[in-house]
């Protein structure tokens, strides 16, 4: 089986690779979990204890809404405007559980905190349908409508519950139901994390977010990815995808997808592999003592069916696969 060129990749440095500040979705995952364990934490614990529990579970939805953030917006920098109005959230319901209950301070706080995190909310509800620069793959798509799924019942819950009168059977009924929505939002939140990690989203390409510089880790990637399409051809296997790679590889596949992106300058696993596929496929369509039938070339070089392989090749080359070797023909 034939095999195309590859090409180079800078040389790797032999210095450590430098540590790094955590990014937006480690930060505000990490803050979210803290806040709903300390949420439930309150509402079972009594006292001093159960008090300061409280007071640091308040800011939930707010840092819900930010990590919301983080898992349908590529950036990789939070703007301004949201981590103020998560922090709002965060120290109105500090206020409104550690202040006097008959001071003004308390109903000040109070009502800030029902109207910033009721916004905040909603706009976590919002934020999956915010689909930016095409990325609705099925895959994504499906994401999305589970992750809006369990947060619209998360929510129609939290603001049922709040209806509820204050008699002890009600409170208790109260309490159970929002303890067990930070127990559904805890697992999502990690099962959301872990996709999210494993399927990034691609980084906007304009000019108010610059591409990440790659890494020596990316680097050394990058030649293991390569070796890979020269040494073993995994490109012409039709049902490959990003996870059995990262797999042979040994490595998370938004790991595998960040060298493809920084070193290789694709900007998906798709673009890469198709790249290479129809560079193999031109050689084989311009070698005059091949005479392999268009659908053959396509099977050849990893297409499942011909429809594909002429889309993807009139794409990246101009023409179809027909009008090429007519032309690489006539030269000859």
């Amino acid at each position: 089986m034939s095999t195309q060129p590859v090409p180079s990749v800078p040389g790797v440095s032999r210095a450590s690779w430098p540590r790094r500040a955590p990014r937006r979705l480690e930060a505000y995952s990490a803050l979210c979990a803290v806040s709903f364990v300390c949420y439930i934490a309150g509402r079972l614990t009594d006292g001093t204890a159960g008090i300061l529990f409280s007071a640091i579970g308040a800011g939930a939805c707010g840092w819900a809404w930010l990590l919301t953030r983080a898992l349908f917006d590529p950036a990789p920098r939070d703007v301004w405007w949201p981590r103020i109005v998560g922090t709002v959230v965060a120290v109105a319901g500090a206020i409104t559980v550690l202040a006097p209950a008959e001071g003004g301070l308390s109903g000040f706080a109070a009502n800030v905190y029902r109207l910033s995190g009721s916004a905040a909310m909603l706009l976590a509800f919002i934020e999956p349908f915010q689909a930016r620069r095409g990325h609705a793959g099925v895959g994504e798509k499906r994401f999305r409508l589970t992750f809006l799924t369990v947060n619209a019942a998360q929510l129609v819950a939290v603001l049922g519950s709040g209806v509820a009168s204050q008699v002890p059977a009600d409170v208790w009924r109260t309490d159970m139901i929002r303890i067990a929505c930070c127990i559904v939002g805890l697992v999502g939140g990690a099962v959301a994390v872990w996709y999210r990690l494993r399927h990034p989203l691609a980084q906007p390409d304009g000019t108010g977010s610059a591409r990440r510089a790659p890494t020596d880790e990316d680097r050394r990637l990058a030649e293991r990815l390569l070796v890979l399409l020269r040494d073993e051809a995994i490109d012409s296997r039709p049902d490959l995808r990003i996870g059995d790679v990262a797999a042979h590889m040994g490595q998370p596949e938004y790991k595998v997808s960040q060298c493809i992106s920084t070193v290789l300058g694709f900007p998906n696993f798709n673009r890469l592999i198709n790249h290479h596929r129809i560079e193999r496929a031109k050689r084989l369509l311009a070698d005059p003592d091949q005479g392999l039938p268009i659908l053959e070339v396509a099977f050849e070089c990893g297409f499942g069916s011909v429809g594909p392989f002429n889309r993807a090749f009139r794409e990246q080359v101009g023409v179809t696969p027909r009008d090429f070797r007519a032309a690489s023909r006539r030269l000859h």
